[in-house]
């Protein structure tokens, strides 16, 4: 394996996600890019597989280049295990070996440097994943009765398999795996012989602290107690994590209902709270429940507040979704006394304010987008918007693919399901000006945040029901003809086309005839 550069530390690690068996997906394999878009026809899977990644994303710290939760949720250093077994003088052998390897800048500190018995711990396959809520926590975003509900009814599998791959510069980091079979679910998690710390100067600071905690310097080691042990490697994790990529897990989900929600998310808060005592719950055993893409969706507009810090680069893409395509502002009104916030909306050229259950659907639809846009969203989390084109005439479905565009190009990560081919065509164009620019070898600024993809910044995924067993997912790769058109469109254009040729020429031969 060949050394990592330190620059590339700096960007994302890829992220590959792999189905079977789950819900309506028979099988299929999708990879995370800056822009990830779902497309395919309805119950073919694409709200499955964005909520999924909805979840994981929340268990495991956004996919983080090293899987630092494994250490946090399933490993506590606190309650971490040494060998017994080991006598104090094969520990003292084995952090000097730590240390000497530290000391070589000249070369990449790997996994497979650490002390032997984290490394072996950290292989370990889970076999009870309540230890990470894991099963919890994926009955809760898809507003189950039991994790069995998830795998697939077709076919005559009862086993759903999830494979998380984590990978950089085409070298597995990690991968995760879920087993859903039943009621249970089975953890495991590999982790390759990655890259901890890079080569370089650095480092040489690095190892004399480490030796200092250690007690090694002054020939009297503290490892013999079972805490000095663990800061020891408690620290070399945490200087892991300085190198890694600074990736918020933040993760936002803006689902299909939020038009309704957004209209009457007051109300509905306020039911809930009424009904939230012991009394009112007894009385109500059967209340209805929400996902919890919409529960957390709810939390985010009651919680809901505007970034005390403008960025500018987020501030000009949500202006210009209010006045290219909402023709008004998007505003947050609270009442003296606090309360849950009211959005509401101002036309252009007037002083008037209307809440949101008197605007369009269109108005509703987009405002989370541009709510979202002026909260304390970090660069680099997720935006996840099922049919952003909901309601929309088809020129504003131009500029809400543009505005995406941008948002990922001010270094948000947004992923979209939809079944707009004005969408598809408006991110086929962005593309293809993308493509111009790097043949062009133009040097970015800010200025080309207006609007343009590269090619390698966009995955298009189609959904397709061709089995028995359930839906197939694979890649539409850019076409500078084609753009990312499913195919099957074509075939709905082909067909409304020779049916409309086809009753004209009956018109005409009917006319003819009288």
């Amino acid at each position: 394996m060949s050394n990592v550069a330190d620059d590339l530390f700096s960007t994302p690690p890829d992220v590959r996600m792999e189905v079977k068996n789950f819900g309506p997906i028979a099988q299929g394999s999708v990879d995370l890019r800056p822009l990830t878009v779902f497309v395919g026809k309805s119950n073919t899977g694409k709200t499955y597989l964005a909520t999924l990644i909805y979840a994981l994303r929340r268990i495991t710290d956004g996919f983080s280049r090293f899987p630092f939760f494994v250490f946090n949720h399933v490993f506590p250093l606190a309650d971490f295990d040494i060998d017994n077994s080991l006598a104090e003088d094969v520990i003292e052998e084995e952090l000097r070996k730590v240390i000497d390897k530290l000391e070589d800048v000249d070369r990449a500190f790997r996994f497979s440097d650490l002390p032997r018995s984290m490394h072996d711990a950290s292989q370990t396959i889970l076999e009870d994943a309540e230890e990470v809520g894991w099963k919890d926590e994926l009955v809760r975003c898809f507003d189950l009765r039991s994790v069995s509900d998830i795998v697939s009814l077709f076919g005559d599998s009862n086993r759903a398999e999830v494979s998380v791959i984590v990978s950089e510069t085409g070298e597995d980091l990690w991968r995760l795996t879920l087993e859903i079979v039943e009621s249970d679910v089975k953890m495991c998690v590999l982790i390759e012989d990655m890259i901890l710390l890079p080569a370089g100067r650095k480092r040489k600071n690095l190892s004399r602290r480490f030796s200092r905690l250690s007690g090694l310097e002054r020939d009297e080691p503290t490892f013999n107690n079972r805490r000095s042990y663990l800061n020891i490697l408690e620290y070399i994790l945490f200087q892991a994590r300085t190198v890694s990529p600074n990736l918020p897990a933040e993760t936002h989900y803006l689902p299909a209902a939020r038009s309704g929600i957004m209209q009457s998310h007051r109300v509905i808060a306020s039911s809930l709270v009424r009904r939230s005592t012991r009394a009112e719950v007894d009385r109500f055993p059967e209340l209805p429940t929400f996902s919890g893409v919409v529960a957390d969706f709810m939390q985010w507009l009651i919680l809901y507040e505007e970034r005390q810090k403008p960025s500018r680069l987020l501030d000009e893409i949500a202006n210009s979704l209010e006045q290219d395509t909402l023709a008004g502002k998007i505003r947050t009104k609270r009442s003296a006394s606090g309360g849950y916030p009211e959005f509401i909306y101002r036309p252009n050229k007037t002083k008037q304010d209307m809440s949101l259950n008197r605007t369009s659907s269109m108005v509703s639809e987009l405002s989370p987008v541009v709510l979202i846009l002026r909260s304390e969203i970090p660069q680099g989390a997720t935006i996840v918007i099922e049919e952003p084109e909901a309601h929309l005439h088809p020129a504003a479905q131009t500029q809400v693919a543009s505005a995406l565009a941008r948002m990922v190009r001010a270094g948000l990560r947004v992923m979209v399901t939809t079944h707009s081919d004005w969408l598809l065509q408006e991110f086929g164009n962005l593309m293809r000006e993308g493509e111009l620019r790097e043949r062009a070898d133009k040097r970015e600024s800010e200025e080309s945040l207006l609007g343009f993809l590269r090619p390698s910044d966009v995955g298009v995924w189609l959904f397709r029901s061709e089995t028995e067993a359930g839906s197939a997912v694979e890649e539409i790769p850019f076409d500078r003809i084609e753009g990312v058109a499913p195919p099957d469109y074509e075939d709905v254009a082909e067909e409304l086309y020779n049916r409309s040729a086809h009753l004209q020429n009956r018109l005409e031969e009917e006319t003819a005839d009288e």
